[in-house]
């Protein structure tokens, strides 16, 4: 189980884009792909690095493409090659070549035997390893202006919030979240609360986004087979902190699943429940990239953070590390799950959103990639035992249920950030909004997929 830092990965094709072959499309839309605007490499791909350059060290993205093997889920030819666990043709004791364990769900802590200091292990728990990187330089030239295709003038100017519910609208909470909807610390934008105009945290924290966040949640769950982490807890007097814990599904289910173990969940946001929860589940209100100032050092088993792509940088996820380390006992176990901001065998319509997706978090400062070299992060901060594993989540009607949650959960997320897209792209929300709809409509013809990062490592027994 050596490291696998370095692998073959599949990447878009950056000179001829996604839509020169699907005529239809600009027929459609109107527009000439051969005369299509680019928007500037060298522009983009400096914002793209710009936050690169005081990483660890260890973080390398190319810049330049390479070709791309035929790794399109449709050509299995039996079962057992369906990329995940939960489609209902999958056979689960089938053994991939790239695996020896009998169970495909089976996860056996590390230890220092199989596993040092300065590596990390991979395992891809459904299937062969299909991933993409990359860069803002191809992202650019594949993407093109997608105003040609829908026909209309790119919209311009920042983003404002929404006059009608900027001062007064009260926002839709449960009585048992905390509201501070009359703080400043809040903004309305297009109908949706966000945090303020200081985050780069591209979701908002209204109500519909705590349902979509208890949605993937569960879906999470289902995916890795029912488990909510894979590190070994403590079953008696342990503490686990839950680090960015949002509406806390996690940290409830999991308190409510291991009563003898107390759990803490810490946010920037208060959309956790103030009064309802279970009696060893507390919650504070604390920003992780100050530093958790509730808590002390060398405190917790288990420190657990997930879903923060979209809002950390290269220098926030070394923060959030640091400070996770600070907050583990020696020996503790810290881990990460985040879903890759890239799509697999997907259409040209579900490929330019999430070109778009990537495009603005670039243009943000957030590297979209970076998930995928968390596990150098980690290792670069002190971690050791250091393993990551790959979940393939089937996006569309041809992965049954899971498929079809995850699509309308995708859908959820694409609809919410249309503004930032919107700008991000130099189009209107409207033509966002007919980007997304005919992503909808063409996932029933596409085995599209894609794939959940859980990066996971060990605090030295030596350390303080």
């Amino acid at each position: 189980m050596g490291a696998t830092h370095s692998s073959t990965r599949a990447t878009y094709n950056g000179t001829t884009g996604y839509y020169t072959t699907n005529p239809s499309a600009v027929n459609k839309y109107g527009g000439n792909a051969k005369g299509r605007r680019s928007f500037s490499k060298d522009h983009l791909h400096r914002q793209y690095n710009k936050n690169i350059n005081n990483s660890c060290g260890q973080l390398h993205y190319p810049t330049s493409n390479t070709s791309s093997n035929n790794l399109h889920p449709s050509s299995a030819s039996s079962p057992s090659s369906y990329p995940y666990y939960g489609h209902p043709q999958y056979n689960n004791t089938h053994n991939h070549h790239h695996h020896t364990t009998s169970s495909p769900l089976h996860v056996s802590p590390p230890t220092s035997s199989n596993a040092s200091s300065h590596s990390s292990s991979r395992h891809r728990i459904f299937g062969r390893r299909r991933s993409s990187n990359q860069t803002v330089e191809s992202l650019s030239s594949s993407l093109g202006s997608v105003a040609t295709y829908f026909g209309s003038t790119p919209s311009n100017g920042a983003l404002q919030p929404d006059p009608q519910h900027q001062n007064n609208n009260k926002p839709r909470y449960s009585e048992d979240c905390q509201s501070l909807s009359d703080s400043q610390e809040f903004r309305w934008l297009h109908g949706r609360r966000y945090h303020n105009t200081s985050s780069l945290y591209m979701l908002p924290n209204d109500t519909d986004e705590i349902d979509r966040l208890h949605l993937q949640h569960y879906l999470y769950k289902m995916v890795m087979g029912d488990k909510n982490i894979h590190v070994p807890i403590p079953k008696e007097n342990s503490r686990v902190i839950d680090l960015g814990c949002g509406p806390a599904t996690w940290t409830m289910d999991m308190a409510t699943e291991m009563t003898s173990v107390n759990f803490v969940g810490v946010d920037i946001s208060p959309i956790y429940p103030a009064l309802i929860h279970p009696r060893n589940c507390n919650f504070y209100r604390e920003d992780i990239l100050q530093g958790i100032a509730s808590q002390p050092d060398n405190c917790f088993d288990v420190v657990y953070q997930r879903n923060v792509t979209t809002g950390f940088t290269v220098e926030h996820w070394q923060r959030s590390f640091q400070e996770a380390f600070r907050l583990l006992k020696p020996g503790g176990w810290f881990e990460s799950v985040e879903s890759d901001c890239s799509v697999h065998s997907g259409g040209p319509f579900l490929n330019m959103c999430f070109d778009h997706v990537k495009l603005s978090m670039a243009s943000r400062g957030v590297d979209p990639t970076v998930v995928r070299s968390l596990d150098r992060i980690m290792i670069a901060t002190g971690f050791v035992d250091v393993q990551v594993k790959e979940y393939c989540v089937p996006l569309g009607e041809w992965g049954g249920k899971t498929g079809q949650l995850w699509k309308q959960n995708i859908i959820s997320i694409l609809e919410t950030v249309k503004p930032h897209l919107a700008k991000a792209g130099r189009i209107t929300e409207g033509q966002v909004g007919e980007m997304i709809q005919s992503m909808n409509r063409e996932s029933k013809d596409y085995r599209a997929y894609q794939t959940i990062y859980v990066t996971y490592g060990r605090k030295p027994p030596s350390s303080s």
